[in-house]
C-alpha cells in the first residue's frame, strides 16, 4: 500500500512495522476502519502530516455506488441550512452540501460534530474542501458522498492547486433586480420588520411560517421563511444584516417575494456592508409618502407627516417575554408566556398612542418599544420606575406638552382589535428638526 510506504519513509521506520501498526489499529476499532483510514490514524499518532500526493485521486464522474476509502478535492457550490433532529432519544445534526469538480457535482452529507467543525472553519459557497476517506452511496437514485469513520475535511487547504475546480456562484443579487421565477438567489440585506409567526397543518403534520421585510440600498422585498427558517427569523432583530443563499422568487400580491425553501441557507452577516444603510434610513428612504386622508389598509409601508394634537389615554408599557417578545399573562406570583409555555420574569415594552393631524385628516398613531420610548422620552426602565411612582395617567397628562410638535412616521394602517377603529402602527418615528 503506497501510503504505508510514505509513512515508513517519513517516520524512518520499516514498512513492516507500519503495516503491523495499521493492523493493530483496525483490530482495535473492530473492523470499523478501512486500511487507508487506519493508516491515516497511525500517521497522526506518529505526528506526521500526509500531503495531497497521498490521495487516491478520484473525480466526481468516476464515483459509483458502494465505493469506499475515496479522497476528493472539490469546490462548495451550495450549503443548505444545518438541521437538528432527535432519534431514539438522542439529538443530532446534519448538513447537506453540493460540491463539484471539473467533471460534475455530488451531494455531500456531514453529520454531528463534523457540521460544527466544518462551518466553524469558515466553509461557505466557493470554499475548497479536501475530503479524505469518503464513501459513496445511492439515495433516492442519486449518488451522495459522506465521511467514513475517521474521515476528515480540510477547508481551503494550503499548498494544493485547485485552479481546475469550477467557480461557484457567489454573486449577490440586488432587490431591485429580483424577478419572478428566479432560483438559487444569493442576497445581502437588512431586516426591516418581522411579522408574527403563523402555524399551519399540512398532510397531517404541523408547520410554521414567518414573513419579514428585507431591504438593501436598491429596494424592499417581502420574504417568507418556512418551518426551521421561521424559528431562525423569529430570533432575529430588526436592523440585523443577513446573508441568504439558495432562495427562490415568486410573484406575490404586492410584488416579487423571496422564499426560503429547504435548499436555502441564512445567517447573520459579518460584513461591514457600508453600502446598506441602517434600517431607519432605509425605511425613511423607501416608504411611500401618504396623506392621512389617503391611507388604506393594503398599504404595506408608508410615510406620514403631521402634528401631534394629543396623547391618548392608556398604559405606557406592558409585560413581555424576554425570550420571544410576546405578551405575558401575569398574576400575583408569576408571569406565563403563552407562546413559549414557560414561566418567566417578564420584561417591559413601552407603548404610546398619539393623535396626529396633517391637514387632510386625523389618525391615532401607535408606537411600541424603542419608537415609543422616543416619543415618551424615557427608556423602558425609567418608564417603569416613574409609572410606578406617579402613575400612567399623570405621565400622560405631562406628555400633552407634545401637542403641536411635527412628527414623521413609517408604518401601516391596521384595525384596533378593541375599539374597531383604524389606527396607524408605526415602525419608525422621528420628530421633525427645527431650522
Amino acid at each position: 500500500m503506497e501510503i504505508i510506504g510514505q509513512i515508513a519513509e517519513q517516520s524512518k521506520r520499516k514498512p513492516s512495522d507500519i503495516s503491523r501498526l495499521v493492523e493493530e489499529k483496525q483490530r482495535r476499532f473492530a473492523g470499523l476502519l478501512t486500511e487507508s483510514g487506519a493508516a491515516f490514524m497511525v500517521a497522526k499518532d506518529l505526528g506526521l502530516q500526509l500531503g495531497a500526493d497521498s490521495m487516491k485521486k478520484m473525480l466526481v464522474s468516476q464515483l459509483r455506488d458502494g465505493m469506499q476509502n475515496i479522497d476528493l478535492l472539490v469546490r462548495v457550490m451550495h450549503i443548505a441550512q444545518p438541521k437538528e433532529f432527535e432519534k431514539n432519544g438522542k439529538k443530532g445534526k446534519l448538513c447537506n452540501l453540493v460540491v463539484a469538480d471539473s467533471t460534475g457535482e455530488i451531494r455531500l452529507t456531514i453529520w454531528h460534530d463534523d457540521v460544527d467543525t466544518v462551518l466553524g472553519k469558515g466553509a461557505k459557497r466557493g470554499s475548497v474542501l479536501l475530503l479524505r476517506n469518503c464513501y459513496v452511496k445511492s439515495f433516492n437514485e442519486k449518488l451522495q458522498a459522506g465521511l467514513a469513520y475517521n474521515g476528515s475535511i480540510e477547508v481551503n487547504p494550503k499548498e494544493i492547486s485547485f485552479d481546475e475546480l469550477p467557480e461557484a456562484n457567489t454573486a449577490k443579487a440586488k432587490i431591485s433586480g429580483l424577478a419572478a421565477g428566479m432560483n438559487d438567489v444569493c442576497i445581502l440585506g437588512r431586516i426591516l420588520r418581522i411579522f408574527p409567526a403563523r402555524e399551519f397543518e399540512k398532510n397531517g403534520g404541523k408547520g410554521s411560517v414567518v414573513n419579514f421585510l428585507l431591504a438593501d440600498e436598491t429596494g424592499t422585498a417581502r420574504a417568507t421563511a418556512w418551518n426551521d427558517f421561521a424559528k431562525q427569523v423569529s430570533a432575529l432583530q430588526e436592523n440585523d444584516l443577513v446573508e441568504i443563499e439558495g432562495a427562490y422568487t415568486k410573484q406575490g400580491l404586492k410584488g416579487i417575494e423571496l422564499h426560503l425553501g429547504w435548499q436555502a441557507r441564512m445567517q447573520k452577516s459579518e460584513e461591514q456592508a457600508i453600502h446598506i444603510p441602517k434600517a431607519s434610513e432605509l425605511l425613511l428612504k423607501q416608504a411611500q409618502p401618504r396623506k392621512i386622508s389617503e391611507l388604506k389598509e393594503e398599504d404595506a409601508m408608508v410615510l406620514v407627516k403631521g402634528k401631534i394634537i394629543a396623547v391618548n389615554p392608556g398604559r405606557l408599557f406592558y409585560s413581555v417575554c424576554p425570550k420571544c417578545g410576546a405578551k405575558v399573562q401575569s398574576n400575583e406570583n408569576e408571569a406565563v408566556c403563552e407562546k413559549c409555555c414557560e414561566t418567566k420574569q417578564p420584561a417591559i415594552k413601552a407603548v404610546v398612542s398619539v393623535r396626529i393631524d396633517d391637514g387632510t385628516g386625523q389618525v391615532n398613531m401607535v408606537a411600541y418599544g424603542k419608537e415609543a420610548e422616543k416619543i415618551i422620552g424615557l427608556n423602558s426602565k425609567e418608564l417603569q420606575n416613574q409609572a410606578g411612582e406617579r402613575g400612567s395617567e399623570a405621565m400622560i397628562e405631562e406628555l400633552q406638552e407634545l401637542a403641536g410638535k411635527e412628527i414623521s412616521a413609517v408604518g401601516r394602517i391596521k384595525d384596533n382589535s378593541f375599539s374597531g377603529e383604524k389606527e396607524f402602527r408605526a415602525n419608525l418615528v422621528e420628530f421633525e428638526k427645527k431650522g
